[in-house]
């Protein structure tokens, strides 16, 4: 269930357990963090002094009375004054609702740009593959025509998807140590309305105080129950997890982060192979990305 993701505390009530996904991470945020939209201008500028204020870690922001239609200027506005980067966009167009995700810290930045060029390297070296294989989406807003629409950090797909329509298949999620709830409704999000195209959402959870990475790996996989008689239910699940402390020690059940091919690719293959991080380089990279956190 949905609500399985969240903590017990900080779960909605039960009049609202038949909310959205949206709706669900929308009832994390605290009422003083909830406006009505005015403006473009005071979106930006709540934008500001949020990042002005010296957080450490992310910061949510829900705005009711917006439209998906206002994006783009807002996106303008954002970029003319530097903090698009920084911002990203969660949309529901029947509720007129956004939440934004506020990231002030380049350190985000830092991790989730290393770990997806380790990604796309791992990719390359597929035997009949090689660096253009993939393509990156970036940040790009992935759209569900007049319904919804998210941003997400990194993401890659096959080069054979083209057109404004295209999704990744692999999405990268980062979040700091108290973003966790949001991070794994994120990875569902994803898995359910890319409408099978995104399959595999890697969540990695920073913390600082200690150090240390948690890394999910969620994709779809068969229910319990029967969607027709032919066919069975599919539901998001984490697949894997990782914890690594400031001393690179990894903690995890799995032997090793593994995606598989057809996770990535849309076509089959001879050569096919998964992609696979060692506990050894999971532990190796960490203590890289420690080293730009200090």
């Amino acid at each position: 269930m949905l609500l399985d993701l969240i903590s017990p505390e900080r779960r909605p009530s039960a009049r609202n357990r038949g909310a959205t996904l949206f709706e669900i991470q929308a009832a994390l945020i605290p009422e003083q963090n909830r406006f009505p939209y005015q403006s473009t201008q005071e979106l930006v500028l709540a934008v500001e002094t949020t990042i002005d204020s010296g957080s450490a870690e992310e910061y949510f922001i829900y705005f009711h009375g917006i439209s998906d239609n206002e994006y783009d200027t807002i996106e303008e506005a954002l970029r003319e004054a530097q903090l698009q980067s920084s911002v990203r966009f969660t949309f529901e167009n029947a509720l007129d609702a956004a939440i934004l995700r506020i990231m002030p810290r380049s350190e985000h930045h830092r991790v989730g740009t290393n770990l997806f060029s380790e990604l796309r390297e791992k990719i390359a070296s597929i035997p009949s593959h090689g660096s253009q294989s993939v393509q990156e989406f970036a940040a790009t807003r992935l759209q569900i025509p007049r319904v919804r629409s998210k941003e997400g950090d990194e993401s890659l797909g096959p080069a054979t998807r083209v057109g404004w329509h295209a999704w990744p298949s692999v999405m990268i999620e980062l979040g700091y140590s108290g973003g966790l709830d949001f991070l794994r409704l994120d990875a569902k999000w994803w898995l359910i309305n890319s409408g099978g195209k995104t399959r595999f959402v890697i969540i990695v959870q920073i913390m600082t105080n200690p150090l240390g990475l948690r890394i999910e790996c969620w994709k779809m996989i068969p229910s319990g129950r029967r969607q027709t008689r032919q066919t069975r239910a599919w539901i998001p699940e984490q697949v894997q997890d990782f914890d690594i402390d400031e001393e690179g020690v990894v903690t995890s059940a799995s032997p090793e982060l593994s995606i598989p091919y057809d996770c990535i690719f849309d076509e089959p293959s001879d050569n096919a192979s998964d992609v696979v991080f060692t506990k050894a380089e999971l532990s190796s990279f960490t203590l890289w990305m420690f080293n730009l956190l200090r």
